[in-house]
């Protein structure tokens, strides 16, 4: 499994940051490896909500991601899971105040399944740290201005 953790500061408040991060049919706006995002259960940003996420594959191919949000504490916190048939993505969102704005914790990991993995342990940290990259890049710029 590889695992990444960033903070980026926002002079956003911790609420309105949260509900742009929370609403997962945006993450195309800070993620330019994602080209389309669609909630497919719930009615906005909840608990169990789930979205199907279009994702540069590994081989540079679309490929089709549920995600999940797992955990939900609004303005606070949420975790979301991405499943695939070749890999789950886990990631933990936390939103702190901050007195000219809040701090954005975000933490990913993202686990190969299955016996015939498309890559080895070293290349999927390898391109996992770049994935992580290009999301703290896109983060860094959407949590600059208001939605």
């Amino acid at each position: 499994m590889a695992t990444e953790t960033f903070n980026i500061s926002s002079p956003l408040g911790q609420a309105e940051a949260f509900a742009m991060l929370a609403d997962l049919t945006r993450v195309n706006e800070w993620d330019r490896g994602v080209t389309n995002a669609k909630q497919v259960e719930g009615d906005g940003p909840a608990l169990g909500a789930k979205y199907e996420v279009t994702v540069t594959g590994f081989d540079g191919k679309p490929a089709q991601v549920v995600y999940e949000l797992t955990e939900f504490d609004a303005p606070n916190r949420f975790v979301m899971i991405g499943e695939h048939a070749t890999f789950r993505a886990h990631d933990t969102l936390t939103l702190t105040s901050e007195v000219d704005g809040c701090t954005l914790e975000y933490v990913g990991s993202l686990e190969l399944m299955g016996d015939d993995a498309p890559l080895t342990p070293e290349q999927l940290e390898s391109v996992f740290t770049k994935v992580a990259a290009v999301a703290e890049s896109g983060l860094t710029s959407f949590l600059q201005a208001d939605g």
